[in-house]
């Protein structure tokens, strides 16, 4: 239900965006009061954008839920933020890995398959950016000790918590 959804979701972004990748815009006053926005300020995305009522991408209830998150909650933690220059792209969306390569603890390599190195989301060992680019870091590591086996690294003698203490950094998110 969660992929048929986020497909849905896409779909109609990609519908009041005219195509292209051109990204449908809202200025957040106009989502709060659930109209069109005429004009939009500019935007920072490359591919353009399009005004689109984009209170209407998502069911009722969770545009409730959005439109009280920013008014009730947003606002007074970002104070000015739902002013008529706040512009709202939507949707972004994405979809974490339901499966984990498994890999030796030690080598850091995938089982039975000598040299490839699985890491990150699509491989099941991160739950977003930062816990990537960390393991990503433990599998440089792990490939830098398997070309030059006999080197020294200011990890190893600076740094007691090395990856073979850690099996994935997404064990931490």
């Amino acid at each position: 239900a969660g992929v048929a959804f986020q497909r849905d979701v896409e779909e109609k972004a990609a519908i009041l965006g005219g195509g292209n990748l051109t990204v449908p815009v809202q200025r957040v006053t106009d989502f709060i009061a659930g109209t069109t926005s005429e004009t939009v300020p500019s935007s920072s995305y490359r591919l353009g954008v399009k005004p689109s009522p984009c209170h209407e991408l998502y069911p009722p209830s969770l545009t409730a839920a959005l439109r009280d998150a920013l008014v009730n909650h947003f606002e007074k933690q970002m104070p000015g933020f739902a002013c008529k220059e706040g512009l709202l792209h939507g949707v972004e969306t994405r979809t974490s890995s339901p499966v984990r390569i498994s890999r030796d603890e030690v080598t850091m390599e995938a089982r039975g398959v000598q040299g490839l190195f699985p890491a990150g989301e699509g491989a099941g060992f991160a739950g977003g950016i930062v816990s990537a680019a960390v393991d990503g870091l433990y599998i440089a590591e792990a490939v830098n000790e398997q070309l030059f086996p006999n080197a020294e690294t200011n990890s190893e003698s600076d740094n007691k918590r090395s990856r073979k203490a850690v099996k994935s950094a997404g064990d931490f998110y």
